[in-house]
């Protein structure tokens, strides 16, 4: 009984959020909890930009406020809150906050900082049928969420999201933070292995040749209507989903290229530093493979998976990092590094992903710097 009641509130609370929507012309951007029900601060989509120019931070994290907050975040807007009053013998029946601040966000826009994202592109799919188009999506999809059920099961605590770009998919964690960050990077490890191996079983063309890239930057969710409310699918836009995409439009088929990003450490680290750049950001991540040995992808086990920065070797016998750097067609440069996979397989062979330094002749960018690894980073792999 229970059960229904708490059901019967959501859904009331959802089809009052829906009338305050009105189609998608307007967003909630805050709501806080009161004696008869919540106040709801929706604003016109078309004044956001103008609102909330000098005041991107409100977009940011919960949009749950204490009443205090709500009414500093409506003088910004100029606009009042709208009370919606729960029915009398709904009120004991609260959902409980993460419940209701899902409903909010549906009906909103949240800007997602300093967040990993990763675009997979199918290569050559334009010149694929359209029943082949569908099955290699389909195929690529796959991956994802075996991808996906294997970082739950050896541990991760992600909650991955993807949306399709037609060709491909971004994918991107809803939870935050440096850690979280990290665990992208290791399902995109997974995603690649899993493609691969599926390549060596399946049909080519219903198993599609990928390239893909990884950034970490800042963007907005949000939620595209189905049918007169918002469905339960989120997309992302911003900063980081538009440099990727500028970065894989150059990539060649099977590469792997890294942003040169300089993300934030957070309160699990303890080094001192607050920044990761790319190379520095890439030790975190091969350590946290290492939880993935002996995992099974396509019906086999894969012992570990190792992945590298290509660079030169130097006359130690090290390597260095390479970046390199291009101007996409509107005229904005953007730096990369090129990243290589080794996938162990159990019966002892290996898998390579990726394009090493001497098969990247046709790769249309500058080599703008050639770096030795800096003191304390031994542990990134590099390779040519």
């Amino acid at each position: 009984m229970a059960i229904d009641k708490t059901h019967e509130y959501l859904k009331y609370v959802d089809d009052e959020l829906n009338r305050l929507w009105r189609l998608g012309r307007n967003a909630v951007v805050a709501w806080s909890v009161v004696d008869a029900g919540l106040e709801v601060l929706t604003v016109p989509q078309y004044l956001l930009p103008n609102l909330f120019a000098n005041h991107e931070e409100i977009l940011v994290g919960t949009e749950q406020r204490t009443r205090e907050e709500l009414a500093e975040v409506a003088d910004i807007c100029e606009i009042e809150p709208y009370r919606i009053i729960v029915p009398e013998a709904l009120r004991d029946c609260y959902a409980g906050d993460q419940s209701l601040e899902y409903l909010m966000r549906r009906f909103g826009i949240t800007k997602l900082t300093n967040r990993a994202v990763i675009l997979f592109d199918i290569v050559g799919f334009s010149h694929y049928s359209p029943l082949e188009q569908v099955t290699a999506l389909n195929s690529l999809s796959y991956s994802i969420n075996v991808a996906y059920q294997r970082a739950i099961e050896h541990g991760l605590d992600v909650s991955l999201c993807y949306s399709t770009t037609g060709d491909g998919f971004y994918v991107w964690n809803r939870s935050d933070g440096l850690d979280a960050n990290v665990d992208v990077f290791c399902f995109l490890m997974l995603v690649l292995a899993d493609n691969s191996l599926g390549r060596r079983k399946g049909i080519v063309t219903t198993i599609p040749e990928l390239r893909s890239g990884f950034n970490i930057g800042d963007c907005y969710e949000y939620f595209q209507a189905e049918g007169a409310r918002p469905g339960t699918g989120s997309y992302i836009v911003g900063d980081a989903t538009i440099e990727l995409a500028r970065i894989v439009e150059k990539a060649m088929p099977y590469q792997i290229l890294i942003g040169d990003f300089e993300t934030d450490a957070d309160d699990t680290q303890s080094t001192g530093d607050p920044k990761y750049s790319a190379p520095r950001f890439l030790q975190l991540a091969q350590a946290r493979l290492k939880v993935f040995e002996n995992v099974n992808l396509s019906r086999e086990k894969v012992a570990s998976i190792k992945c590298y920065l290509t660079g030169f070797e130097q006359d130690n016998g090290s390597y260095n990092v390479c970046r390199y750097g291009f101007a996409d067609k509107h005229g904005f440069s953007h730096k990369v590094y090129n990243a290589k996979v080794n996938v162990h397989r159990a019966n002892g062979s290996e898998i390579f992903l990726g394009r090493m330094t001497g098969d990247l002749d046709m790769f249309d960018a500058d080599r703008i710097d050639v770096s030795p690894l800096e003191d304390g980073y031994d542990d990134i792999l590099t390779t040519a």
